[in-house]
């Protein structure tokens, strides 16, 4: 005997991840990496650490392609009209490459910036990089 029922109940019953899930994923997402973001930032100010800075710029464009998907995603929810016959589907393709060139121009910079670090090392401060206590004068 079959177990699935026809009919409307039947349609009403879906197996896959609905869009609003996806929606909420997507910003508890953005929120995890805004915040450990902004604390790399801070500290690598502090520390004057390139690596903290460069990974919470890369975090910054992840962040930036989930707000964007987000974005992506509303728009092309919206039915297709008008001169839009296909919608605004495209926008999650423009959501791609946005991303993928802020990715490349952040990429110039840091290598940029490492040149410029090997070339003229600056003083890097470890106290705001190592757990309390920890000590790196003393080797085993």
């Amino acid at each position: 005997m079959n177990r699935h029922h026809s009919g409307s109940a039947g349609a009403a019953h879906q197996h896959g991840v609905s869009r609003d899930v996806d929606r909420r994923y997507l910003s508890s997402a953005l929120l995890l990496i805004v915040g450990f973001m902004a604390v790399e930032v801070v500290v690598g100010f502090i520390a004057g650490s390139l690596a903290l800075i460069s990974d919470a710029a890369h975090m910054l464009t992840d962040a930036a392609a989930i707000g964007l998907a987000l974005v992506a995603m509303r728009l092309a929810a919206r039915p297709a009209k008008g001169a839009y016959t296909y919608g605004l589907k495209r926008a999650e393709i423009l959501s791609a490459q946005a991303n993928g060139i802020t990715l490349l121009l952040l990429v110039a910079y840091f290598l940029y910036e490492a040149i410029r670090r090997l070339l003229d090392p600056p003083e890097v401060s470890g106290a705001g990089l190592t757990p309390p206590g920890v000590s790196g004068d003393s080797v085993s």
